[in-house]
């Protein structure tokens, strides 16, 4: 657990420097897909009212684990380009400028999450059913505008060339959640659900910059920016450099122990409602509470200091040019030398959870055999919402296995269907799906078309019916 939670707060201080966040890491932490199979115990996640035919004791760690991203349009071939037989950045000069920045949008945006349920359990008292389960989840998202980009690939400017890149701001959060859950028919029609949750917080860090200006004078840019920043990591110090003036800023982090950082509650809500024979409608709020952070760093940007610019290395020699990784290490130290936060002493902070509403209707056929469905789902991100439109249909052959595709309408492109599977025999529960089944991957299995992708997995172990 201690080394899951390092892993986090070592994300999380990469962000607060570079005002992006994990974007690296495989939105919504729902299996959107699979929310209309009955046989599903994951399904009990997104809609606290649903209850599975069979009580369940999950695998540990393997109960289920969800890593997940969207954009708003930006893909990883607009990132990233073939030349010769190797990759190259964006910054490489042999990528034209011009198309490079014609498939950008004016403000680029990506959410990423991971979810992993350690422990959990569900069950069946009498007409209701329990549940109790123990996940760890981390959150991130980052909203570029397309001037920093425009800045970063024409960074050498002739005198008095100007640039004014606003609202870039990054944020990312990780934590432990205990929840307890329970359903209840109140009646032959409607069944209603709800679970509170315990959180622990392992880290938190936003960091924003309103307006940053840079001017070209004598070779170099001149920077004066505004912005804030904020970090909540239990032991966390910060390392210093001093810039052109003389002034101090915020190079680098260091964590002393560790621990809790913070705590916090949350409850999720939800109702189904059984209209005719053929028809449910259901709705659930989802994640909504809080988690209030001790005393972490606060930092400012305010100053004025110089900038050389983005230098991509580039050595032609055929033996010793740069990876890919290498590019991005140097872009990564750019971006760093770009922002100058000064900290301004320690303060307490308060942050929401990312809320999910989700509201569906289904339509039965064949004795329960054949689901046809129609889900919206919005989960609210910073510092925008993003919402999803889901039509699925589900079939069930067999009492042990039942299959479901869907397609979302929002990130289409013809690429976003969704495929998902439940094995459910006497002795186990196997779950595997996907609400956008990859259609072209980098050699590193890296989706580099797409605009969403996410991987759902859980085993557990069945008990006895209702």
């Amino acid at each position: 657990m201690k080394n899951l939670l390092t892993h986090y707060k070592s994300a999380l201080l990469a962000t607060i420097l570079c005002c992006s966040a994990g974007a690296g890491e495989l939105a919504a932490q729902q299996s959107r897909t699979s929310y209309f199979m009955k046989s599903s115990t994951v399904r009990t996640l997104q809609n606290p009212a649903f209850r599975p035919e069979r009580g369940y004791v999950s695998i540990p760690v393997l109960g289920m684990m969800n890593p997940s991203f969207s954009t708003n349009g930006l893909t990883l071939d607009q990132l990233v380009y073939p030349k010769g037989d190797e990759t190259v950045l964006f910054l490489d000069p042999s990528v034209n400028t011009d198309d490079f920045l014609r498939g950008l949008k004016t403000d680029n945006r990506i959410y990423t999450s991971v979810n992993t349920q350690i422990l959990g359990a569900g069950w069946y008292s009498g007409q209701g059913f329990w549940s109790v389960d123990l996940s760890l989840k981390s959150n991130a998202s980052m909203s570029a505008p397309k001037t920093l980009f425009e800045f970063m690939k024409k960074g050498n400017g002739v005198e008095g060339t100007t640039y004014d890149i606003n609202n870039l701001k990054g944020t990312a959060e990780a934590y432990l959640e205990a929840g307890v859950g329970y359903s209840r028919p109140i009646n032959d029609k409607l069944t209603v659900g709800g679970k509170f949750k315990f959180l622990l917080g392992g880290g938190s860090a936003e960091a924003q910059i309103d307006q940053l200006h840079a001017v070209m004078n004598a070779g170099q840019w001149n920077i004066t920016s505004e912005g804030t920043m904020n970090a909540s990591v239990k032991g966390l110090k910060t390392k210093e450099k001093l810039d052109n003036e003389g002034n101090p800023y915020i190079d680098g982090f260091d964590v002393d122990g560790g621990g809790i950082a913070g705590y916090g509650a949350g409850i999720d809500l939800g109702a189904s409602y059984r209209l005719t024979d053929k028809i449910t409608l259901s709705a659930a709020l989802l994640d909504f509470g809080f988690i209030s952070w001790g005393k972490g760093v606060h930092g400012v940007a305010n100053g004025n200091f110089n900038f050389d610019g983005f230098d991509l290395v580039v050595n032609e020699s055929a033996s010793d040019k740069p990876s890919l990784s290498d590019q991005f290490d140097s872009m990564t130290d750019d971006l760093e030398a770009l922002i100058h936060f000064r900290e301004q002493g320690r303060k307490k902070r308060t942050t929401m959870l990312r809320s999910t509403f989700n509201i569906g209707g289904e339509y039965e056929l064949l004795k329960d055999k054949l689901t046809f469905g129609l889900l919206s789902s919005t989960r609210f991100y910073q510092p925008k919402a993003y919402t999803e439109l889901t039509l699925s249909t589900s079939y069930r052959p067999i009492n042990w296995f039942e299959a479901a595709l869907s397609y979302s309408f929002i990130h289409s492109q013809f690429q976003t269907y969704g495929l998902a599977l439940n094995f459910s025999p006497y002795w186990i529960n196997f779950f595997v799906g996907s609400d956008y089944m990859l259609t072209k991957v980098s050699s590193e299995f890296i989706p580099v078309k797409s605009t969403a992708a996410d991987f759902y997995f859980g085993i557990s172990v069945p008990l006895s019916r209702r």
